[in-house]
């Protein structure tokens, strides 16, 4: 029972919304104000939630109905709001005469800090400081550990100067070696020759020494060598 009065209730109110917009007429108006812009004035029915705005010369049309809250607003005037008379309805005009809006200034107060009201006056006579400088000095000059936008630093290739001098560098490191080989096998040659000058013929092993501590036989199985070239001389 008590959820078909509410449906009742509902359809009603329903009913009487869609017979007030299909009794609403279109009238013609015009808002009377002492400004130059008269242009963009939201002139707004609050009680069928839609609106115009009114032309240059503040004019407008709008759908209303008797008893029907009319709200006008603008930045530059006194909002208004009025109700929707029989007399507008036989008319077919509505008149909205309006105020202009006066933004007033607070008082303003000048305190005795040597100010006489003249300004330039008061600009001749006012302190000039120098802001204090806080520099840092040059950004190359921060030393900045590396992050993920840092290029990356492969010391194990090395840049392209550095491989160019690369061989220009084992250059000089083979030679230095090479002449510090030819160096030594030149004082053991000289060593061997002051050895064989010293010891005569005893430097060199004469072949009868050792045929006579081994046999031919020896020397042509172990060694490969020909026997006519073991047999003494």
């Amino acid at each position: 029972m008590k959820y078909r009065l509410t449906l009742l209730l509902y359809i009603l109110a329903l009913s009487f919304t869609q017979a007030q917009e299909n009794n609403r007429i279109e009238v013609s108006g015009k808002i009377f104000v002492a400004v130059d812009d008269l242009e963009n004035v939201t002139i707004y029915n609050a009680s069928s939630n839609k609106g115009t705005i009114t032309n240059v010369k503040g004019e407008f049309k709008l759908e209303v109905a008797l008893h029907d809250e009319i709200r006008v607003s603008a930045l530059q005037l006194v909002p208004f709001q009025t109700k929707v008379t029989k007399a507008v309805l036989d008319n077919r005009q509505l008149h909205i005469l309006l105020l202009e809006r006066v933004n007033n200034l607070g008082e303003v107060v000048l305190l005795t800090y040597g100010i006489t009201g003249d300004l330039k006056t008061d600009i001749d006579s006012a302190k000039v400081f120098k802001p204090f400088e806080f520099s840092f000095g040059s950004f190359e000059n921060f030393e900045l550990p590396d992050d993920y936008h840092s290029k990356v630093d492969n010391i194990a290739v090395g840049s392209q100067n550095d491989r160019i001098a690369y061989p220009l560098n084992i250059k000089g490191i083979i030679g230095t070696l090479l002449n510090g080989l030819f160096k030594t096998k030149d004082k053991k040659r000289k060593k061997r020759a002051d050895f064989k000058n010293k010891i005569g013929d005893a430097f060199e092993t004469p072949t009868s020494v050792l045929s006579e501590k081994f046999e031919e036989d020896y020397f042509v199985k172990n060694f490969n060598i020909p026997e006519e070239q073991v047999r003494p001389l």
